[in-house]
């Protein structure tokens, strides 16, 4: 396993679903409701790549026990968390953008 390149992966799906949670919201203020869900879906496909490069560098932690943490590694789990926590709030902005455009 290259822990360089999962951490690529990583960093690179994180990156698209963050930016995605993003257009979503904007879409969602432009009234686009059905187009923002279906970024988000996208979004969400994106943090799944993410975290499955996660779960390959944890499980070969698990079994080999000779994986060197680096700030690389910290950097790319950095990534990681805070698509996850663009993606929760993107859920919440959109229900706002849709309650304040239907009040």
């Amino acid at each position: 396993m290259d822990a360089v390149q999962e951490c690529m992966n990583m960093i690179a799906h994180a990156g698209e679903a963050k930016s995605l949670a993003l257009l979503a919201i904007t879409q969602a203020r432009e009234s686009n409701f059905t187009e923002a869900a279906e970024t988000l879906k996208k979004a969400d496909e994106a943090l799944l790549l993410s975290h499955q490069a996660h779960v390959n560098l944890l499980f070969h932690d698990a079994q080999h026990q000779d994986l060197q943490v680096t700030i690389f590694m910290v950097h790319a789990a950095d990534h990681l968390s805070s698509a996850e926590t663009i993606r929760t709030i993107a859920d919440e902005m959109i229900m706002l953008h849709r309650e304040v455009k239907h009040a």
